[in-house]
């Protein structure tokens, strides 16, 4: 799930562009958050700090993940 996503969002980030033609900064930083999340989650890696493991914790980065993926196809014209 974070492999399709940042690539969507590294080779053709003007896909996230809302009906105007701005970027929302603020979900942006969140979803690649969750992507962060999906690649440590995805490798097997398990911090032992407790902060770590919250910040990285599967289930925030599965949101986030479809929160990016929510964004992407409202942001699509589709027809």
């Amino acid at each position: 799930m974070a492999v399709p996503l940042s690539l969507v969002l590294l080779i053709h980030p003007a896909s996230m562009l809302d009906a105007n033609g701005h970027y929302s900064h603020s979900v942006l930083m969140l979803v690649m958050w969750g992507v962060a999340g999906g690649f440590v989650h995805g490798v097997g890696f398990e911090p032992r700090a407790m902060a770590w493991r919250v910040v990285f914790h599967p289930l925030p980065a599965w949101a986030l993940m479809a929160l990016g993926y929510g964004m992407w196809v409202t942001a699509r014209q589709w027809f």
